[in-house]
Order: C-alpha cells, then sequence, then structure tokens
C-alpha cells in the first residue's frame, strides 16, 4: 500500500472516529430493537458464523480471551469484540489477534451507512453501537468461524444483544457496578446480564462463586428460555502446585482432557475465569472441535492480556490492573495478599467520579502502601486527583499519569513494587509510554 493510501485511510478513519455520537445509552431498552432493524437491512450477518457471548461485571476480557485463543489454536478464524481498549480504538474489534484496518473500519462504516433504514442517520447510533455493528458486519465480510463478543455494559439492552441466540452465553462473575443503570442489587443486575440467553442458545457457562441471587436468576432465565447451564465450578478441577509473580503452576482436569501447565496469568479471579473459559472449551469439544489438552496448555503458558495484572516492570516489580469497582479491588488486594509483596508498596491510584470511590478506596487503605493520586484521562468522567484527596489526605497528588508512574518508580526502589490501579482510562495512559 501507498504512502498516500495509508494517508487517506487514516485520515478517513479518524473522521468517522471524531464524527461519532459519544452518548451513553446502554441502559434504554428501545435500543436494541433500532439494531435489530439495522442488522435486517444488512441481511443479519450476526447470523453468518457462531457466535460465543459474554457479559458480567468482571472477568469478560480475560474469558473472553482466553476462549478466543483456544478457538483459533483449534485451527478455526476467530473474531473478538471487547472493550475498553487499552492504547488504539481498534483493539476492540480484532481476528486472530489482528486488529481491523483502518481502511476496513471506514469502508464497514460507509457501507452500514448506505443500508441504514430511512428514518435513521449516522448520528441516531451512539459510538458503542456503530462499534458493534461495524464488527458484526466485518466478521462477516472476513468469514470468520465463530465470534466471542463481550458486551459492553449489562446485557438484555446492551448493543451487542442485538444478536440472535448465540451458541453459548458466558456468564462470568457478577458484582454491584453501573447500579445507575443496571439497578441498586445484585439480583438486578444479574437479570440485565441473564438477558443475553435466549431460546435457542446451545448452553450457559456459569463462573464460579456466583452470589446466590446473582445465581437464582440466571437459572431462572436459562430455565424460561429452556437453555441448559453448564457450571464451572463443578465442571472443571483446578489444583494450584506452585504460584508466584512469575506465574502458576496447574493441575487441571475438565471433560476430555487433563493436564498440567503453566499459567501465565496472575490473581485469584484469574484462576475463576480459567474455570470459566475452560468449561466453554469442553462444551465446545463435546459439541464439534478438538482443542486438545496440548493446545489448551499453549494458550495458559503465553496469554497475555493488557491491564490484568500485566508485568510492566521487574526493578521494581511493576503492574497495571484495571480493577475498576470494589469487588474487583478486594480481588486485586486478594492476589498481594495470597503472593506477597515487597516491603516497599507504592499505588498510583486514580477512578472515574461515577463509581464507588469511597469503597473502593477503603480496600486500598488496608494495604500499608505509599499513595500517589492521578487522574484517568476521561475529562467527562474522571474524578480529579485533588478531588480525590478528599479519601486519602496523607496521599501526594500528581495528576498526570505518566509522571506519577515515574515518581512511583522512584520511591519504590529496585527492591520494592509498583501498582496502577483503579481505572483502564487510567492504566492505558501508562501502558501506551512503556
Amino acid at each position: 500500500m501507498s504512502n498516500e493510501q495509508t494517508s487517506r485511510d487514516q485520515m478517513n478513519y479518524e473522521r468517522i472516529i471524531d464524527s461519532l455520537n459519544p452518548q451513553m445509552r446502554g441502559g434504554d431498552n428501545d435500543r436494541v430493537g433500532m439494531l435489530k432493524r439495522v442488522l435486517a437491512k444488512l441481511h443479519h450477518p450476526d447470523q453468518q458464523f457462531r457466535i460465543i457471548h459474554v457479559a458480567g461485571t468482571n472477568g469478560k476480557g480475560s474469558t473472553g480471551t482466553m476462549i478466543a485463543q483456544c478457538l483459533h489454536q483449534a485451527g478455526q478464524k476467530v473474531g473478538h469484540f471487547s472493550s475498553p481498549a487499552m492504547v488504539d480504538q481498534r483493539e476492540q474489534i480484532q481476528i486472530d489477534g489482528c486488529l481491523i484496518e483502518k481502511s476496513a473500519f471506514a469502508a464497514t462504516y460507509e457501507k452500514i451507512v448506505q443500508q441504514l433504514p430511512d428514518d435513521l442517520n449516522a448520528d441516531d447510533l451512539t459510538v458503542f453501537e456503530w462499534w458493534t455493528l461495524i464488527m458484526l458486519q466485518y466478521f462477516a465480510d472476513q468469514k470468520v468461524d465463530w465470534a466471542v463478543i463481550e458486551c459492553g455494559l449489562g446485557g438484555q439492552n446492551d448493543a451487542t444483544n442485538a444478536i440472535e441466540a448465540p451458541k453459548l452465553a458466558v456468564i462470568t462473575h457478577i458484582a454491584l457496578d453501573h447500579t445507575r443503570i443496571l439497578g441498586p442489587t445484585i439480583k438486578d443486575i444479574a437479570q440485565a446480564k441473564a438477558g443475553i440467553i435466549k431460546p435457542g442458545t446451545g448452553a450457559v457457562i456459569l463462573a464460579p462463586n456466583q452470589d446466590q441471587a446473582a445465581r437464582a436468576q440466571i437459572i431462572k432465565r436459562a430455565q424460561a428460555c429452556q437453555v441448559p447451564v453448564l457450571d464451572s465450578e463443578k465442571t472443571v478441577q483446578l489444583t494450584v502446585l506452585d504460584q508466584s509473580w512469575a506465574g502458576t503452576r496447574l493441575q487441571l482436569k475438565l471433560p476430555g482432557a487433563e493436564l498440567e501447565c503453566h499459567f501465565n496469568m496472575l490473581g485469584t479471579f484469574q484462576l475463576d475465569n480459567l474455570k470459566t473459559a475452560l468449561t466453554a472449551v469442553a462444551w465446545l469439544n463435546q459439541a464439534e472441535l478438538e482443542i486438545t489438552p496440548e493446545r489448551i496448555a499453549a494458550v495458559l503458558a503465553n496469554i497475555v492480556i493488557p491491564g490484568r495484572l500485566q508485568k510492566i516492570g521487574t526493578q521494581p516489580l511493576s503492574f497495571l490492573d484495571g480493577a475498576h469497582n470494589p469487588d474487583a479491588a478486594v480481588r486485586l488486594i486478594q492476589t498481594l495478599d495470597q503472593l506477597g509483596h515487597p516491603q516497599k508498596l507504592v499505588l498510583v491510584l486514580g477512578f472515574l467520579k461515577d463509581k464507588n470511590v469511597a469503597q473502593m478506596v477503603q480496600t486500598y487503605q488496608k494495604l500499608n502502601a505509599q499513595i500517589i493520586l492521578a487522574t484517568p484521562d476521561q475529562p467527562k468522567r474522571a474524578m480529579a486527583a485533588k478531588d480525590l484527596q478528599q479519601y486519602l489526605s496523607n496521599a501526594l497528588v500528581i495528576a498526570d499519569a505518566w509522571t506519577a508512574y515515574q515518581k512511583a518508580v522512584a520511591l519504590a526502589g529496585a527492591d520494592g513494587m509498583v501498582l496502577v490501579t483503579g481505572s483502564f482510562y487510567l492504566i492505558k495512559e501508562i501502558e501506551a509510554r512503556i
């Protein structure tokens, strides 16, 4: 491709991105029907490949990535839709680990614009709705075999729920988050997430350690749709043989496969995500595929997921983690306690103001750590570091995330540890500079 063509593609892509409607309408119950009408005009691209639909409060990205990589290892062409992106927005739409090209994004956008129902124009669709439509059409055009599609927010009224019944519905850990949109209780949130279960879905995969109220709502929905539920806690047996900041040695037993392997991910919560993903793999093997123990082991040994206890330095040990709600914060602290950490621990914290900041701060205060406060790169939703100081009066305020990280490294020293957490919008600023 010529430099001139590359430059044109860049301009077209950026022009489209800048034009997209930034509204968040994920909780509105009228949007899914509208998107179904658009998909009908496009001749149902979502029906041209098999879909694994993933909903949940925490663990969607890790679980979805493990499933997608296992499918790829089995020789399948696999689309993966996830959010948020860390550095490049195109990370949200990938096929076999490759980001959608800017030229393909622009061409797919134009294709959809020309096919919109007569009563809709481009501005009527929000940015996430556009990414969802472009993803579905692009995957169809590229003739993927499977697509692992993660909900953005909720389930029932999420843009991704415009698809027809998926082959598999996967429900990861459910906790309190987005309560203003999804409802104030675990029951309300579970009810919203369970909305991805439809008549005709092959099975529902349920993550371990679910709240009983959440579990009851999911089973109720599955029974109403006559869809079997597979409990990953009962399906996959997992024994930790050894665990350190270098990874985990595991003994795994699932239907049709036993293996001992290295798991490159860190965190007690990742073991739950692994059980969930492997339950999906077991179902896929029984249905039609051959994902061998060797292929599973290869995926687990090499998997790296940006922003999920992602190691970015060794002297000091430095990690990025996107824990952005109280449940994720508690699980992150559990991992620190389990694996142990150097005496000198420095946290860089930043939150969005629509999160339960007070509860997360209370969790992090339990650590014997020096804390630096930074402002996430999200102008409308970020809590300014100086405002966050009302919760942490002894913390150091350095609004710029990269400068805060550099200061944390200096304070920790070669033998210490740095952890940047609280928001994906915070940690992606560090990821972009590493």
